[in-house]
């Protein structure tokens, strides 16, 4: 049993006879359990977030085991309607499972998440909390000025959404509530997500729009409210030179 508190939802998880039933409260009401639509046979659920009202949820269905479908409710937390299917998880160092789902700090309702497509992985983002989902555009130019030949939806920019528990370790992606709509996360450009082409890119409006600001992979910190950013190669050996 888990029990998760919100502005006005409680979400309470129930495990009876193996299987898990889900419970919400609104404004300390009595608990109805909720309801998922009837093609949804969940075996497992991560509650993502509870703003505005609303909770935003990973289901894993029957017939998934690495990917998770994001469902979003009404504002009473009793109806789920389906936002995004496929999405991928992964498993911690500790086995915890972990859902490639990101919010973005500073503006509400922005997520991006990456999206099992034809056994690709590619990265998407929503402006509405889940309603409408799109590929991200890659920059223009990389970062000699030369122009970036990336033709949508066959090319497009993929970024790495793990969160590190550890603040003293690296991030793949990175925003901040003091300093809306900047956004700093590893990537790569192509037809799907990469592990070994890796770059860095920032964005300051949001996601809407990317820039390529390295090669390799960076340690990257937010000071004076965004006015300055201080970076790091990410490396074992010792540090010589901060940008």
């Amino acid at each position: 049993m888990w029990l998760i508190s919100g502005n006005y939802l409680d979400l309470l998880q129930v495990t009876s006879g193996g299987r898990a039933n889900y419970y919400v409260s609104y404004k300390r009401e009595p608990f109805t359990q909720i309801k998922l639509p009837k093609y949804s046979l969940p075996k497992d659920m991560h509650i993502i977030s509870t703003d505005e009202n609303q909770v935003f949820a990973a289901v894993q269905e029957w017939n998934q085991n690495d990917t998770y479908n994001l469902y979003i409710s009404d504002t009473r937390g009793i109806y789920f309607t389906l936002a995004l299917e496929n999405v991928k998880r992964s498993q911690g160092l500790e086995g915890n499972i972990i859902i490639d789902l990101y919010e973005v700090a500073g503006i509400k309702g922005i997520f991006l998440a990456n999206k099992k497509v034809e056994n690709q992985i590619k990265t998407f983002i929503t402006y509405n909390k889940g309603r409408d989902w799109r590929l991200l555009q890659a920059p223009d130019t990389d970062l000699r000025g030369e122009p970036i030949h990336c033709l949508l939806p066959f090319c497009s920019l993929h970024l790495h959404l793990q969160i590190s528990e550890n603040p003293y370790t690296s991030v793949s992606i990175s925003s901040k509530e003091t300093v809306p709509g900047l956004l700093i996360a590893t990537g790569n450009v192509g037809p799907e997500l990469s592990s070994t082409e890796i770059g860095m890119f920032i964005s300051s409006d949001g996601g809407n729009s990317w820039r390529q600001i390295f090669e390799e992979e960076y340690n990257v910190w937010f000071l004076d409210w965004g006015g300055a950013l201080v970076a790091m190669k990410h490396t074992s050996m010792p540090i010589r030179h901060l940008w």
